[in-house]
């Protein structure tokens, strides 16, 4: 038995139409994908694949705003170095002038004149010591300041009593609150602690007086007492403190004939202590007791009963020293002209040493930026090439789709142009 079909004329005609509306819907989308390159244009293109893609974009969002960050950092650390190279030019200039006006050759006027360029070198470093960054924050306030003119060295006026010296009272006071921020794997300092640069103790000289137990006087006068730098053991009378212990007066090391003991004073006088950790070490005839900085060496065999008082100088910042100086070209400090200079030359050395220091950590951190900027650029490029993977089209393959869906189309379209004459009444006409 044989089946018979008819099939409308006008159903073929609407299933044809209905087809090539399809085709060109596809390639109207494929047209599409080819403009914008992208594979997911909209979360119903591939759910999952704008999933991943939009975890990728945050992440990339985030080392974005840590090389801004890091790049705002660097800025800050370049403006920091570029100031302090100009606060050490200043340094070698003052050594320059001081050692100048300590030529007997000069006058009264002379040393004025030099006293008159130290002064315009003070006020200089004043200015550079606020520096200001990008964002008006003080370059060197250390972890924050401490006034609410948001200066970390504030010049005032107090009566020359209250200074140790400048005949005229002039005092900086440091308000910056001391510390240094770390750095961090992805980010940096964005300001410096100026304490160390600009007022921070210095190595200077300190006395060592041996004040021992009468009843041991034969063996302590036999000693020989050093104060030695911590950091770089030498035979100079010479100590560095640590700046986290201020305002220490004297320190005095007892021994009991077995273990030594060490108190303090501060500048007032009121004692401290006892002081820990202390660390002692015994090599043939000499005996070095370390404690908070600082190192006393002591040759020959200490008895029962000694005690050693180490009495440190008083602190000295930039601008103090540079007014012993002007001072003492303007002969009203009271003090040996060639004495005074020379001390002021020695901590200007120190001062040197410290922007040194300071200049070299600062060139650790911008090499350290170079380094993150590198990690950073690194990682953006990899979550970039994950978004593109899940997202971006595959421009060959995409091609060679559009060029069959077009051909499709064009052969669905010439196909229905001679289809659709074909009727019974054309054949009867």
């Amino acid at each position: 038995m044989t089946t018979i079909y008819r099939v409308a004329t006008a159903y073929s005609y609407d299933s044809t139409i209905g087809r090539l509306q399809r085709r060109q819907a596809e390639l109207t989308e494929a047209q599409d994908q080819l403009s914008s390159g992208k594979r997911v244009r909209r979360v119903s293109d591939d759910p999952a694949a704008a999933a991943l893609a939009e975890r990728e974009q945050a992440r990339m969002q985030r080392i974005q705003s840590d090389q801004r960050a890091l790049e705002a950092a660097r800025r800050n650390l370049e403006l920091a170095e570029s100031t302090l190279a100009d606060v050490g030019d200043l340094y070698h200039r003052a050594k320059e002038l001081i050692v100048q006006g300590g030529n007997g050759a000069l006058n009264a006027s002379d040393r004025a004149t030099i006293a008159q360029e130290l002064q315009g070198i003070r006020e200089r470093l004043l200015a550079l010591a606020n520096t200001q960054d990008t964002l008006g924050r003080p370059m060197f306030m250390g972890v924050g300041v401490g006034n609410s003119l948001a200066k970390p060295f504030r010049e005032v006026l107090t009566p020359p009593a209250n200074t140790t010296y400048g005949p005229d009272g002039r005092q900086v006071l440091e308000e910056g609150l001391r510390g240094q921020a770390a750095p961090t794997e992805s980010t940096l300092p964005t300001v410096i602690d100026g304490y160390p640069v600009f007022s921070g103790r210095l190595a200077a000289t300190a006395s060592a007086i041996v004040a021992a137990n009468p009843t041991n006087a034969g063996t302590a006068v036999g000693l020989d007492v050093q104060v030695v730098d911590a950091t770089a053991l030498n035979t100079t009378q010479v100590f560095t403190l640590d700046d986290s212990v201020p305002n220490v007066g004297s320190y005095t090391l007892q021994f009991d004939g077995a273990n030594w003991s060490v108190n303090g004073t501060d500048k007032s006088g009121a004692p401290f202590g006892p002081v820990s950790p202390i660390t002692v070490n015994t090599t043939g005839g000499t005996t070095e007791v370390a404690f908070q900085g600082l190192k006393v060496r002591i040759q020959g065999t200490p008895a029962a009963g000694d005690s050693f008082t180490v009495t440190p100088t008083v602190d000295t910042d930039i601008w103090e020293s540079l007014d012993r100086a002007i001072g003492a070209l303007q002969n009203e400090s009271g003090h040996d002209l060639n004495q005074e200079l020379a001390v002021v030359n020695l901590h200007l050395q120190a001062r040197l040493d410290r922007v040194l220091s300071a200049r070299g950590q600062l060139g650790d951190w911008l090499n350290r930026a170079d380094a993150m900027q590198a990690a950073l650029k690194a990682r953006e490029d990899y979550h970039i090439e994950q978004q593109s993977e899940l997202t971006d089209l595959d421009m060959v393959a995409a091609i060679s789709r559009f060029q069959t869906l077009q051909l499709g189309y064009q052969a669905g379209l010439s196909a229905y142009s001679q289809v659709q004459r074909l009727s019974l009444f054309q054949y009867l006409a």
